[in-house]
């Protein structure tokens, strides 16, 4: 195995088992409350936004924007978005916990189609606590930004790729228009709070260094 294939497994594995462990706070905050959850104001938005059961399909792709870290070559921004990801993460699980909400669902759909079946699977899995902020947005809004900082001539595809999936929180109904909103802006904190970090030298893989020729 040469070197490169071996960092970037180390990468997926560091991704993997770190958003595995995020994942299993957010459970924990995700069921069980110090303070009973508050409902947010509806808005005349959340009110015009349909509710498609289909669209849970594009969410879970979009729960997986999380693991974006893991195909990037500039150990750097690598470590950089990592870091990012924890701030931002940990951040909603601190207002999950002292400032929990929750939302109305409509009911699941009973259908025998495959997304209505995935549907009544994510209400069994995911309470519908924890709305504000979306981590739903925050991870996949960290991950985006990383890979478009590191393909700056393909930022805007990455963005309008990004945005369509994002809207699957509202279509799902498992979200305020509030939440996307404030997944956003957790993200960027955790973004802006990492901008003056001190890395390693380690910038990219080997091959990207003979490809450009610097580090």
């Amino acid at each position: 195995m040469n070197e490169n294939r071996k960092k970037r497994l180390k990468q997926f594995a560091l991704v993997w088992g770190w958003t595995a462990a995020l994942y299993t706070i957010y459970q924990a905050t995700n069921r069980y409350h110090f303070f009973a959850p508050q409902l947010l104001p509806v808005t005349a938005l959340d009110r015009a936004i349909p509710f498609w059961p289909w669209t849970v399909v594009p969410y879970f792709v979009l729960i997986g924007g999380m693991y974006l870290p893991a195909f990037l070559t500039e150990r750097s921004l690598f470590l950089r978005a990592m870091i990012a990801l924890t701030i931002g993460v940990l951040i909603n699980y601190t207002i999950f916990a002292l400032w929990p909400t929750t939302l109305i669902r409509p009911p699941a759909p009973m259908g025998t189609t495959f997304y209505e079946a995935w549907y009544r699977w994510l209400t069994v899995i995911d309470t519908p606590a924890n709305c504000f902020p979306s981590g739903h947005i925050t991870a996949p809004a960290i991950g985006c930004w990383a890979l478009a900082r590191e393909h700056p001539r393909r930022r805007w595809l990455i963005g309008m790729i990004f945005i369509p999936f994002a809207l699957t929180i509202l279509t799902t109904k498992q979200h305020y228009v509030w939440d996307l909103f404030g997944g956003l802006a957790t993200a960027a904190i955790g973004i802006f709070a990492t901008r003056k970090m001190t890395l390693p030298r380690d910038q990219a893989f080997p091959s990207e260094v003979k490809r450009t020729g610097s580090w």
